[in-house]
């Protein structure tokens, strides 16, 4: 009997009578309308910081804020009752719906409120080749600047950046003498060489990323002073033409490189001219290439495919800037031989620096009056002795680039490279993150 009655009293201990109901329904109320105002302008926080992050932009969409009538449909859902003039009764309630939306409700924000929440990104190609992003849910066609994130999901794998990695941008410009001289804007070059060297500041080591000067991405678009008004889908080369041939010139190189990594954070920059593919060159002594292309002969009666030569005087800027502009798509082929070169004349430099300890700071001492950076003497002086006197020479796998599309733009006469960015994403993720 003392069981039966504890058992009929926690029966009738579940049953609240109806004020009980009323307040309940109440404080359910309260909490869903809090919570989903609170998660709106959560999403509106935090898209106006993304939007102003550097290097760090969103693309996944607006903000999301709920009008008056959303917000009764909601309410409606949840078995509310609503009279002609719009005031909200309980008549009727689904208690246990109205509980579960409230709770629905807090989840979802309390979620969206954790500063360390982790994007989640999922990318796919549709049957007509065009790439799908969806991030944290939300499908869009563009693609979301997210890897300057300390962490995400990519295609359900967790990464996080390697910290360890460095991203150093270095470009070769078309430009004869200093790059530190003012210019007109209609005299700056293009940048030609654009390489982005991870550096691994943990194991010494660097791998280099070869990025096709045609690229056509996003770049900032400047008055005749190189100030801001815009930007524009271009090709890469001209971000640094829009800039003031030094640091203008560099940041908007950044910038633009940035984007075509998905906002992956670019550490800093250096940037040289014409000048210096011959002076260095010349201070190492000669650099030795087997000529490996048919009309290179054309350029220097040397260069005649299966010889093997020996450049001197002018001959490293004819091998390394030979294009035949009335060929389309040269300026791709011939960033085989900027990875040529480049792996010739480390060897060289490995050679001379087993004698000399101070080849790679003579080096540098030599060329600083053509070259602008933002990095510190200490920095590039550390990524040259990393790439010569690790032990390991540079070969062809410590060079990469990307997959995409070359088109020709008839109406501009200009060639075009338009990157498979499925393929860059990895190509990210493998070189700056780390699987967890």
């Amino acid at each position: 009997m003392a069981s039966d009655h504890l058992y009929e009293k926690k029966k009738h201990s579940r049953r609240p009578g109806k004020p009980v109901y009323i307040f309940a329904g109440i404080i359910a109320l309260m909490a869903v309308v809090a919570s989903v105002w609170l998660y709106n302008e959560y999403k509106l926080r935090k898209s106006i910081e993304a939007a102003n992050e550097k290097n760090n932009v969103y693309t996944t969409g607006a903000a999301e804020t709920i009008t008056p009538e959303e917000m009764n449909e909601q309410l409606k859902a949840a078995g509310m009752t609503m009279d002609e003039k719009g005031n909200v009764g309980l008549e009727g309630v689904d208690m246990d719906r109205l509980i579960n939306m409230m709770e629905s409700a807090a989840a979802e924000s309390a979620g969206a409120g954790n500063e360390e929440g982790v994007p989640d990104i999922k990318c796919r190609k549709s049957e007509d080749g065009k790439l799908i992003y969806t991030v944290n849910g939300r499908e869009t066609t563009e693609r979301p600047q997210l890897f300057g994130e300390k962490e995400l999901y990519y295609n359900g794998v967790h990464y996080k950046r390697n910290t360890a990695i460095k991203a150093w941008l270095i470009l070769g410009v078309d430009n004869k003498g200093s790059l530190q001289i003012d210019r007109d804007i209609s005299e700056i070059g293009l940048s030609d060489g654009i390489f982005l060297v991870a550096e691994n500041t943990a194991k010494n080591r660097v791998h280099i990323i070869q990025i096709p000067r045609d690229t056509m991405t996003t770049i900032t678009v400047t008055d005749e002073n190189s100030d801001p008004i815009g930007t524009a889908v271009d090709h890469l080369t001209r971000a640094w033409m829009y800039g003031d041939n030094h640091e203008k010139s560099g940041k908007y190189s950044m910038d633009a490189v940035s984007g075509v990594m998905g906002g992956l954070k670019i550490n800093g920059y250096m940037a040289g001219s014409i000048d210096i593919i011959n002076e260095l060159n010349e201070y190492v002594g000669g650099v030795e290439v087997t000529i490996e292309e048919d009309g290179l002969e054309n350029v220097d009666p040397s260069f005649v495919k299966g010889a093997t030569v020996l450049l001197t005087g002018n001959q490293a800027e004819k091998f390394v800037r030979r294009r035949d502009t009335t060929v389309d798509f040269t300026a791709m082929t011939r960033m085989s031989r900027h990875r040529q070169y480049a792996i010739a004349f480390e060897n060289k430099v490995i050679k001379l620096a087993k004698k000399d300890s101070d080849v790679i700071p003579g080096m540098f001492s030599l060329i600083e009056d053509n070259i602008v950076t933002n990095m510190e003497k200490g920095t590039y002086l550390k990524i040259a002795m990393d790439i010569a006197l690790n032990g390991e020479p540079l070969n062809d796998s410590d060079f990469s680039t990307f997959e995409g599309e070359n088109l020709v733009n008839h109406e501009a006469d200009k060639d075009e490279f338009w990157p498979d960015y499925e393929q860059v994403d990895k190509l990210v993720l493998d070189t700056f993150f780390r699987q967890v």
